[in-house]
């Protein structure tokens, strides 16, 4: 019985250290768990603070970041341009001040010009029986078969206003058909009529003003007047118209004329009259002009000019 006592006492006593050393090990366990499971909200609490104060440290600094520019802007001075040789050339090339811009303007608008035109012209003129027929009772006729043609450089001065200017230089036949020639003091007294050569021409200057009225883009009608002023040349030759003959038939042009001749004296060396003149004006391609008018200038006349504009 006692063996058998001491036998139940020991296990027991095995059991029990068993059971001591059983729960020693739990409790470590637990212990282990526990504090594994505060360090690790202790982690997640530092990082969720870390988390917020690194919210709250962004925030400052966008705000800052937004404050900063305004105060950068009124502390940095402005950015200077550089500048290249280039870049000074380009300048001086084109000047873009508003001074620059303005002077030029300013100017166009105080011209009074538009332009300018130059042409070349030929004219054809004749005069007026009526004319002559005011000092002769018989006299020759530029309508005779004698083709009077002349010559003219002119010059046109444009302006804004519708009107032109005209500065012409040009050389003119005025020559009539040879005949017979009579005063109407002398008329009673035919053998005192002269058989007359005329090889007159003149060359001349003058200057005139026209108002324009556009009719379209390309067409103008013109009219307008001045005067000219000019150098007789060449001469005139009378023959005596025989006696016999012109007491018999009159002033005739059958009648012959003595061969001796004599330079008439009496067409002064400088010469001149008004102007009045009547014309349209075509316009090609902007540049080119071609100018139709007549008139009269002392003399019925009509013109035919090719020119430029610019």
């Amino acid at each position: 019985m006692s063996r058998i006592r001491s036998l139940i006492l020991v296990i027991s006593a095995f059991l029990f250290i068993l059971c001591i050393s059983s729960t020693a090990a739990m409790a470590q366990d637990n212990g282990r768990i526990a504090t594994g499971d505060i360090n690790g909200r202790i982690s997640l609490d530092e990082t969720q603070k870390a988390d917020s104060e690194s919210s709250d440290t962004a925030d400052v600094g966008e705000k800052a970041s937004s404050d900063a520019p305004s105060a950068k802007a009124e502390n940095t001075p402005p950015p200077q341009k550089r500048y290249s040789l280039d870049d000074d050339d380009e300048e001086a090339d084109e000047d873009t001040s508003p001074k620059a811009v303005t002077a030029k303007p300013a100017a166009d608008e105080n011209s009074r010009v538009k332009g300018h035109g130059l042409q070349l012209a030929v004219n054809f003129l004749g005069m007026p029986d009526g004319v002559f027929d005011i000092w002769f009772s018989h006299h020759g006729s530029s309508w005779d078969g004698v083709v009077n043609m002349g010559f003219n450089l002119d010059y046109f001065l444009r302006f804004k206003a519708p009107c032109e200017m005209r500065f012409s230089l040009g050389w003119n036949n005025a020559r009539t058909g040879s005949a017979y020639w009579l005063d109407k003091r002398y008329d009673d007294r035919p053998h005192l009529a002269d058989y007359i050569v005329n090889k007159y021409h003149v060359l001349s200057l003058e200057v005139a003003a026209y108002h324009v009225v556009s009719i379209i883009d390309e067409i103008a009608f013109y009219y307008g007047g001045g005067g000219w002023g000019g150098i007789v040349m060449g001469d005139a030759r009378g023959y005596a118209i025989r006696s016999a003959c012109a007491e018999g038939m009159g002033v005739s042009n059958k009648c012959p004329h003595e061969p001796g001749s004599v330079k008439l004296t009496q067409m002064p060396d400088f010469f001149g009259f008004v102007t009045v003149t009547l014309g349209f004006k075509f316009t090609l391609w902007d540049v080119m002009t071609i100018r139709a008018e007549g008139g009269f200038k002392g003399y019925l006349y009509g013109q035919l000019g090719l020119g430029v504009e610019f």
